[in-house]
This record gives structure tokens, sequence and C-alpha cells, in this order.
């Protein structure tokens, strides 16, 4: 009798423990299941064998073939379950380079998706929490900061896993689905560089309250001027610059770091690292 009840007790505690990890993926899913180089997948919770039949597609939009270095792209991931027998969706993305590295940087606009940053360096956008369909589709929007000086042509990939939820029996009875997309980076305007047509000083270099840009080139030559974080935040611009001028630009309230001076003219650009202290 005595045996009974401690099997009883265990086997209450062991569906308890199984519930709450359901519960919690649903709430935050756990860091590396893209199906990604080196990651492991949703299947690795989730029954992969889909009992009930569920259907599930998603698109991408807003995410570039050619990307231009420093733009910020916003991205939504649309799923939908067009037979409208599941309950819940739930998705995941990282975006990597070609040697499968962290790229750019993504940030959200609201709670639901985040972001997070795991002990790989990798920054996943996921559900917090995952959410019902409506009319048989969830819609995921982020954004995505290219990196501000990327090496033209190198290869970029959003990895996208997604869980289209039953919402009965644990994660037994879920379909999961993934699928990546890929891009390119670019160069941003005309492939000549600017130096070339022009003298570009940049001085203090490292900088603690702001330096100055010093301009040498054909008068009628307008460029435009964006500094860029090291994950390609946009962190100050200007527009129509004359290739002759003297500029102080403000970075006292910046933190330490590397920044990136992108100048860019109708035909030429050229890029320099900053230093701020």
């Amino acid at each position: 009798m005595k045996t009974k009840k401690f099997t009883l007790i265990y086997l209450f505690f062991t569906i308890l423990a199984v519930g709450t990890m359901f519960m919690s993926f649903s709430s935050n899913p756990p860091d590396g299941r893209t199906g990604a180089p080196g990651e492991g997948a949703c299947t690795n919770c989730h029954n992969p064998s889909n009992p009930l039949g569920l259907d599930g597609e998603f698109s991408v939009t807003g995410f570039p073939t050619d990307i231009t270095p420093g733009e910020t792209y916003t991205i939504s991931v649309v799923v939908r379950n067009n037979n409208g027998m599941a309950q819940r969706n739930g998705f995941q993305a990282v975006i990597l380079d070609s040697n499968n590295n962290n790229i750019g940087d993504i940030s959200t606009t609201g709670g639901n998706p985040t972001t997070e940053t795991a002990s790989n360096g990798r920054e996943y956008v996921e559900h917090r929490p995952a959410i019902d369909f409506a009319n048989n589709e969830v819609n995921w929007t982020f954004n995505w900061a290219a990196p501000a000086e990327g090496v033209s042509g190198e290869e970029v990939t959003l990895y996208v896993a997604s869980v289209v939820g039953s919402g009965s029996n644990g994660n037994s009875n879920d379909l999961t689905i993934e699928e990546n997309f890929t891009g390119t980076i670019s160069n941003a305007v005309g492939t000549d560089d600017l130096e070339a047509v022009a003298k570009v000083d940049i001085f203090p270099n490292p900088a603690k309250d702001f330096f100055t840009l010093q301009l040498e080139g054909p008068i009628n030559e307008k460029v435009n001027v964006r500094l860029m974080s090291a994950t390609g935040q946009l962190v100050y611009a200007q527009v129509d610059l004359s290739l002759d001028s003297t500029t102080e630009i403000p970075v006292a309230d910046l933190p330490s770091g590397i920044y990136f001076l992108q100048l860019n003219s109708e035909t030429a650009s050229t890029v320099r690292k900053v230093v701020v202290e």
C-alpha cells in the first residue's frame, strides 16, 4: 500500500514538472531551436509526427535579398493555420553571417516578441509568450539593423522556426516548421572610393565630447553623413553636406566604443572608424 502511494505521488509530481516545463516553453522558449547550424530544433521538445494533422505555413516579408550596410529593416513573420485546428503559435529566429556568427542587431518595439542574447553570442528574437491564432493567422514583427561596415558579397541568413500548437496534450500534438532566407550585403551607393576625389580628415580620434569632420573636395558635390554603432544603430545623421566643409559631430552622450562614419555621395562612398572614449 505504501509503495503504491509513493508511486502515485511520484507520478503526480512528474506530470506536474513536465506540464510546468511545457508552459514555460510557451512563455519563454529555450535558446538555439531555430535549426541554424550548430543548433537544435523545435522537435527537440515537440513531437514531430503531428498526430492531429495540423497544417501550417509562414511567410517572411522585409528581409532583403540585397542588404545595404547600416540600413534598418522591418521584418514580419506571418504564420498561418489554414485548417483552423491549431490554437496558438510561437516562433524563434536568428540572423547569421556566412561564418555562422551573429550579425547586425535585432530590436523590437513592443513586449512580444522580444530579444535575448545567448551565451554563444547569438541574438534571438522570439515569442514571449506564444499567442493565439486570430482568423487563423499570427504576425510577428521585429527590426534588424544591418552592420554598418559590411563586406560586399557577404551572405546573411535568417533562420526561422515556428510551432503551430494544438493547445492540448502538452507538446505531443503540435506541428513544427522551419525555413531560412538569404540576402547578400551590397554597397549602399556607387562603388567608387570617395577618398579618391576628396580629402577626409577626422580629429580628434579617439574622441570624448565631439570630433571634427573636415572635407576638401569639389564644391558642388554633396554627401550624406551617418554615424553608426558597431551593432548597426544609427546615432547621428546629416544630409547634403558640402564636400568642402568642416563639421563638428557630438559624441558626449554616446557609450564608449567603436563607431563607423559613413560618407555617401551619388557616385562614391567611404567608411571611417571612430573611437569614442
